[in-house]
């Protein structure tokens, strides 16, 4: 970027990078700090927007991503620069299919609100701090993990792996009662009926999340069915691993025929041991199932339709940490959003597809996935008497 000093010297620089800075001499990296702080009080204010970030920036179409492109005016709402496609025909300006396209809030909520993320505050400690209300945050919010949902999604894990799998419950909040997939459970403790025993293991009511980190600290943390984990779980992402991951991992038979399968090595930690016999443990992978536990309990449980968007915001920030100070973060998760097309509205927030089949979960007791039932008023009442306890 270019800086001119008016008051300081007459040097003009056209270009600053490491080299240069290094290059300089305590004075003169002085008189730069005294005029980038000028610079940032004219600069960022309470009216700054997010569209001063996109200016002169745009390099295609953002609908056919054709290069042949003119101004076309300015807008009559907002003066901004407008133009137009040569191949396509279409409209567009700088903010088009980005990030910030259909937001009006200002620069400085956005970083506020970001940083508010990051330390994991609550609806209600954000409302309180940007100063919007709590319906605006919940629509940032996911805005923000549907964005950051694809980071480094192409990056292969490598080296040493501990891989594990955690479980939680399925979350039904902001669901409807007219489109409740389950009938309604009893609070409290309950005694077992006759006919639905309880059954030792981990139900197909419980969602499994497969995690694994590496050497480096990359982290892969998905979704991956519902019930106890097995071999096709691992096998829906194999493709996240390098051919040569040496696997970390507890004494189960379904890590090591996915391990035979593909050819990769494993160092197995035996049943009731802490650590393998090579001295490897998976303390990295407790950790990262332990600050999600922690998620969950602070958000007072997170619905199944955005679970993933929670996942990956986890993984975002715990691998941000790793290389970057916590002031600095919100500034870089900004310039990695700022130009992520965003195929979604606010409306369509509360309708994600969801990641789990909700049919196969409660098909076994619930009328509204059994053909075979009676579903007439005179039964529901027994049915619910009748319900397991999950």
């Amino acid at each position: 970027f270019e800086i001119k000093y008016h008051d300081f010297s007459e040097v003009i620089i056209t270009m600053i990078d490491k080299n240069f800075l290094e290059s300089l001499s305590p004075v003169e990296i002085q008189m730069i700090h005294q005029y980038i702080g000028i610079l940032f009080k004219e600069k960022i204010s309470e009216e700054t927007d997010n569209y001063d970030n996109l200016e002169h920036t745009i390099k295609e179409c953002p609908h056919c991503h054709s290069k042949h492109f003119v101004r076309n005016g300015r807008s009559t709402k907002t003066n901004r620069q407008r133009y137009i496609c040569k191949d396509c025909s279409k409209s567009f300006e700088d903010t088009t299919n980005t990030f910030f396209f259909h937001s009006r809030l200002k620069y400085n909520t956005w970083m506020t609100f970001i940083g508010c993320e990051i330390v994991g505050l609550t609806l209600l400690e954000e409302t309180a701090i940007c100063g919007i209300s709590k319906t605006s945050c919940f629509n940032m919010r996911h805005r923000l993990y549907k964005a950051l949902s694809d980071y480094e999604e192409s990056r292969k894990l490598k080296g040493q792996c501990e891989i594990d799998c955690a479980y939680t419950s399925i979350n039904l909040k902001g669901f409807k009662k007219k489109d409740m997939p389950r009938l309604s459970k009893k609070r409290g403790k309950h005694k077992p009926y006759s006919t639905y025993k309880d059954l030792r293991g981990i139900s197909h009511h419980k969602i499994c999340l497969l995690s694994a980190i590496d050497e480096e600290d990359h982290i892969l943390f998905k979704i991956a069915g519902l019930g106890v984990e097995d071999i096709k779980k691992y096998d829906k992402y194999s493709n996240y691993f390098s051919k040569k991951t040496a696997f970390i991992c507890d004494e189960k038979r379904c890590i090591e025929s996915f391990c035979n399968k593909h050819h990769f090595t494993c160092d197995i930690i035996p049943s009731g041991a802490f650590v393998s016999p090579k001295g490897n443990s998976l303390s990295s992978i407790n950790q990262l199932h332990q600050e999600f536990s922690d998620l969950l309990r602070k958000k007072h449980g997170v619905s199944v339709r955005h679970l993933q968007g929670y996942m990956d915001f986890l993984v975002v920030n715990k691998e941000l940490r790793y290389t970057l100070e916590l002031k600095r973060m919100n500034t870089r998760i900004y310039m990695d959003i700022l130009r992520k097309p965003l195929p979604f509205t606010t409306r369509d927030i509360s309708h994600f597809p969801l990641p789990i089949d909700l049919s196969i979960a409660y098909r076994e007791y619930n009328y509204r996935y059994t053909d075979d039932i009676d579903i007439s008023k005179n039964n529901i009442e027994d049915m619910r008497l009748n319900q397991p306890i999950s």
